[in-house]
């Protein structure tokens, strides 16, 4: 391998990286400067022979940079004018047109304010009382529409559609209800009024996106949540899946956590597979994803959240399509849900620019959990481990004393935490013709993390046209650019365990530095690695450029059919750079790099067919056909250097010798058939199926196609005309389907591979590697719902509950094979297990006069077992802690159960006594009654799987004031606590918690919650995985607290600004919970059959955030 080429491409990918950077800069500059610095008066030519106001009003402000401010009731826009005019004075022009309109104009920079003169002085108007009724258009009474006069005067209507207020009779009156339009009435001098609403059909009939199109709300047949994220209670997040925690029933989200950009665990209605994956498919923009790691892996750490490449701000909706009715459009990827993300588009209308900047302060919270013993109570417990070693064992071994007397201990997790600053700020400008819309953004964030050194920047750019060539001829074009770097720091197994819990295992006395400034080495002056020495002495960060961009045609074959193309590109490169200075401890005194590089393309060509036709009105049918081809290859390298003469030459192209050089080449195609027929009778009865075919590489050719239909039905009571409740809707809802699950098995699982790195008598050959399935297939699951959707008051109320049952089959699985095969293990099917649940979803939406409140809260409670496993259904240990057994959930625990401490010496049996175990000593269950703690002692004791979970928010508004509150909980999924090992009362030599040792065992009666300390003994400590680390990591969080104001347009016009909000925002401001150390919500393994523990990363912060909107 040419190393100096390698490493001259490497630093031109990073001047090429300057130059991504300072053009999006510049692009980002260029949109939003202003067009000029101030408009002048100057002359204008306007030629319009018996128009309308409004047409001159456009030709004005298309000459000139003004624009045209004033109410409705000035004027009637529609009014007819004649002006014909050249190279004349715009004072004079104004003049012509509106004195005889009985307005005044006035001009105040680039704005014109339209007034109504006033003929003459009138009397300050009367107040009258008035009486009315608002009913919808069928007669029927509205109950609590909003009826409100100009100076706050207002009242809501009662359970007639009556209302009466004492008004002003000159003045209109404004009447709102939800799912209506607004209207304004003049009453005049009659005394009561009759007021009727006209159904709102953009509140009633919103668009929901489903696969391959879109349908209203009324007509969905399947189990679809959705979010669209507001301005007000909206997380400052990096991700746009943290968008969706706690917002949309059976969705659980469990942050990974605390450091940027770190990979979060996504399930929808549970557990999906017990290897294959458990991720949902994500599709942004039409075009599938792959929410692959960012990095190459030589890092080792917690994996990269993929969808951290694009702007959650550039978000307009999320659909989630969780039963299979909705998600086996998408066939063999579907198992686990679709998430359907939606970026935002420009509409018809002038330039609207947006500008939102934020900085955020951000904390690690609960750092008092970690609390370690001082030197004179460590001193204390260590000397009573000793003198208990002693005593039992009849040995001599010296007490300690103090080694630093006097000196000042050292807090070290202050040295490695800090108070972490994060500034975001997104650009864009939309707009739009008749023809053509767009939508451009911009996005940076500096998102530090709160262990030192620890950094992710981004920059984003976001692209969406839309064009009209031809009334038959549609096309466009959505493009997101993103260059990210992430410093990391060591979270997980790079120093033997976190960097936090590398900072509370030292003594009290332990400095990081000696006397002459050297870091004082781990293992030797310290108990373990020096944790400031590892954070300065590396250099790590990750290069990610990504391009997910696609282009369409939309042929308008006749009013009813078309046909759509679609070229979709998903792109991503990533290098990686590892580098230990000689001073690290993995440096080898010589410095050592770890260069990688990876890059995956996925490309998409779509084609599809789609027929609309209604048949009197009273049937409707909708068909749609489809075609897609997608192709994905992944090519990786990476290559170690060991050796280097200085820091400052960190390139592999100077280092004295290279090791572990290694390539890695993969590719997967996937080629589908769908199809949907949906059929609508008078929008009461709604019938809905879809087909699917999906032929995948991964498997050999007989067991290639997977073939998933659903089928679901709908039935709209509301729109019976023996319905007697007018503004109540009730659809019942039902649904069967079938998806599949090709994930996490590798593109070539069903052949045998080999590779390289095999030596025979000197030579350099080939081995077998993996053992290949000829028999391998789709892993199956079939999927069941019952539904129903309520809506009372027309909308003001919702109410949405599902049930669900979904059973998998064929499960793939790395089924251990014997070592005389050679392998370790061979990917299988091997079993099948059962999803089971309830969802409930309440919504409110309730207001009176200028104060609004918005509310909703949603439940879900999902249940998992295995049904099948094996032949033979035995009991398959997937970890030290975890198992798989028929009838219990998977990412179960088995262990040994604790159940407590001996008190004194009689209560021990004697086999186990006889053992060293002692009075203060852990007492665990002994399952099979033999007086002996082995393996055959574990049992089930647990799940990590929670038994419920959910959220809930309020929103209130008043006038230009907001407020809201948004909390997120989970209950009855276990914890264990990976990272204590000797720090909890084990063997009495290590650094001890302070809360531990306070409750130690000292006597009979003393505790029953910790054991006693004694030297050199593992018995209480890493000899048995067991309960007394396990922990209920239930919880209620209050996830973001925010404040708003949006300031009145009249301090804000002369500024030419139309919207300025200013907020103040909380992140994880407290959380509830018994867990008793930094976090409950962590998220270690992606594994379904290996979650559950804490390693001590460093958990989400509590983060303050204060920043602006501005629009205009």
């Amino acid at each position: 391998m040419n190393y100096t080429k390698l490493i001259f491409s490497f630093r031109k990918r990073r001047q090429n990286l300057l130059i991504f950077r300072n053009f999006t800069i510049l692009l980002v500059a260029l949109v939003l400067l202003p067009a000029g610095v101030s408009a002048q008066k100057g002359n204008v030519s306007v030629n319009i022979n018996n128009g309308t106001v409004k047409t001159f009003i456009k030709e004005i402000e298309k000459q000139t940079r003004y624009t045209f401010v004033y109410r409705n009731n000035v004027l009637n826009d529609q009014a007819k004018v004649t002006v014909n005019c050249k190279n004349k004075p715009l004072d004079q022009v104004l003049s012509q047109v509106f004195t005889p309109l009985n307005v005044s104009y006035s001009l105040n920079n680039n704005t014109i304010v339209l007034v109504k003169k006033e003929v003459q002085q009138q009397k300050k108007s009367e107040k009258k009382t008035i009486k009315g009724t608002v009913t919808d258009g069928r007669g029927e009474p509205i109950i609590g529409a909003n009826v409100i006069q100009e100076g706050g005067i207002g009242t809501i209507t009662d359970v007639d559609g009556n209302f009466t207020v004492t008004a002003d009779p000159s003045k209109p009156l404004d009447i709102s209800y939800i799912g209506y339009k607004k209207k304004s009435v003049r009453i005049g001098a009659s005394p009561t009024v009759r007021i009727a609403l006209e159904e709102d059909a953009h509140v009633m009939d919103e668009v929901i996106v489903i696969g391959y199109g879109s349908k209203t709300k009324r007509d969905v047949t399947s189990s679809i949540g959705t979010y669209k994220p507001g301005e007000v209670n909206v997380r400052q997040v990096l991700g746009v899946d943290e968008l969706l925690q706690g917002r949309v029933s059976g969705v659980n989200i469990t942050s990974a956590s605390g450091v940027p950009g770190s990979k979060n665990r996504v399930s929808i209605r549970g557990i999906g597979s017990i290897t294959a994956g458990n991720e949902p498919l994500y599709v942004i923009d039409g075009v599938p994803i792959n929410n692959t790691s960012g990095d190459t892996g030589a890092w080792g750490a917690q994996s990269m959240n993929g969808l951290n490449d694009f702007n959650p701000s550039d978000v307009e909706s999320i659909q989630i399509l969780k039963d299979a009715a909705s998600a086996a459009i998408y066939g063999s990827r579907a198992t686990n849900g679709v998430i359907l993300i939606t970026t935002k588009k420009g509409s018809k209308g002038q330039a609207k620019v947006s500008i939102d900047t934020n900085v955020s302060f951000s904390n690690l919270t609960r750092t008092d959990k970690l609390d370690m013993a001082d030197t004179d109570l460590f001193l204390e417990v260590l000397n009573e481990a000793i003198d208990n070693y002693n005593l039992q064992t009849n040995s001599t071994q010296a007490r300690i004393d103090n080694p630093a007397p006097g000196k000042a201990q050292t807090n070290w997790l202050d040295l490695v935490l800090r108070t972490a600053v994060t500034y975001t700020t997104t650009a864009s400008v939309s707009g739009g013709t008749d023809k053509t819309n767009y939508y451009l953004s911009a996005n940076y964030k500096h998102n530090e993390g709160v262990i030192i050194n620890n950094l992710l920047k981004r920059y984003n750019l976001k692209v969406n046209l839309d064009t009209e060539i031809k009334k038959w001829l549609k096309v466009g074009t959505s493009l997101n650019l993103s260059y990210s770097r992430n410093n990391r720091v060591p979270t997980g197994y790079n120093i033997g365990t976190s960097v936090i819990t590398r900072a509370i295992e030292q003594r009290p006395w332990d400095s990081p530095y000696r006397p002459d400034g050297e870091y004082a080495v781990g293992g030797q002056e310290l108990a373990n690695h020096n944790p400031i020495q590892a954070l300065n002495e590396e250099d790590v960060y990750i290069d990610n450029y990504r391009a997910l961009g696609s282009l369409y045609m939309l042929f308008n074959i006749t009013k009813d059919l078309n046909f759509k193309t679609t070229l979709g590109e998903d792109f991503n490169y990533t290098e990686e750079h590892i580098y230990y200075s000689a001073d690290h401890p993995y440096g080898n005194k010589v410095g050592k790099l770890i260069d990688g590089r990876k890059s995956y393309a996925s490309t998409l060509w779509e084609n599809v067919l789609t027929y609309k036709h209604s048949f009197a009105e009273d049937f409707s049918l909708d068909v749609m056909l489809g075609h897609s081809i997608q192709k994905d290859v992944t090519s990786s390298a990476a290559q170690t250097g060991i050796g280097f003469p200085s820091p400052s030459f960190d390139v592999n192209s100077v280092a004295a010798e290279f090791s572990d050089v290694s390539t890695g080449l993969s590719s997967f195609l996937l080629q589908s058939f769908f199809g949907r027929l949906s059929l609508n009778y008078k929008n009461r009865y709604l019938l809905t199926g879809t087909m699917r075919a999906d032929g995948s590489s991964k498997f050999i050719s007989n067991n290639r196609y997977g073939y998933f239909p659903s089928v679901s039905a709908g039935w709209n009571l509301g729109e019976e005309s023996w319905w007697k409740f007018p503004q109540t809707d009730v659809k019942l809802r039902a649904s069967w389907g079938c998806t599949g699950n090709q994930g996490g098995i590798g593109s070539y699982a069903y052949q045998a591979l080999a590779g390289g790195g095999y030596n025979y008598n000197g030579e350099n050959g080939l081995g077998l590697t993996t053992a290949g399935n000829r028999d391998l297939k789709w892993e199956k699951a079939q999927q069941g719902d019952i539904g129903v959707d309520l809506s009372f008051f027309r909308g003001a109320i919702t109410f949405t509950a599902d049930a669900f049952i979904k059973d998998t089959k064929d499960l793939l699985y790395q089924k251990p094979t014997p070592a005389t095969s050679g392998y370790t293990s061979q990917v299988c099917n091997i079993g099948s297990m059962r999803n089971k649940g309830l969802e409930f979803t309440l919504g409110a939406n309730l207001g009176k006069g200028s104060f609004s409140w918005h509310s909703d809260f949603n439940i879900s409670f999902i249940r998992n077992k295995l049904t099948a496993l094996l032949d033979n259904n035995e009991i398959l240990t997937t970890s030290s802690m975890h198992a798989l057994k028929v009838g219990e959930p998977i990412g179960s625990f088995y262990m040994i159960k604790w159940k407590g401490i001996y008190q004194s010496d009689d209560e021990i049996p004697a086999k186990i006594y006889d053992q060293g175990v002692r009075a203060g000593d852990c007492i665990y269950e002994d399952v099979d009654g033999n007086d002996v703690i082995d393996e055959n002692d574990k049992q089930f004791v647990g799940s990590a799987n929670p038994k419920f979970t959910g959220g809930f928010n309020n929103t209130f508004k008043y006038k230009g004031f907001d407020l809201s509150m948004f909390f997120t909980f989970s209950s009855g999924n276990k914890l264990y606590e990976l990272w204590t090992g000797g720090l909890r009362m084990g063997n009495g030599t290590w650094p001890i918690l302070k809360s531990s040792a306070e409750s130690r065992w000292t006597g009979p009666g003393s505790t029953n919650k910790n054991p006693r300390a004694i030297y050199g003994y593992t018995w209480n400590s890493t000899k048995f995985v067991n309960t007394r680390m396990l922990h209920d990591a239930s919880y209620i969080r209050c996830r973001t607290a925010s404040i708003g104001y949006t300031l009145p347009k009249s301090w804000i016009n002369r500024l030419h600004i139309d919207n300025l909000r200013i907020y103040f925002q909380a992140d994880n401001l407290f959380v509830l919970t018994k867990w008793p150390y930094l976090d409950p919500e962590v998220n270690v393994s992606l594994s379904a059959t290996n979650m559950g523990y804490d390693y001590l990363y460093p958990s989400q912060p509590r983060t303050f955030t204060i920043g602006v909107n501005l629009k205009f």
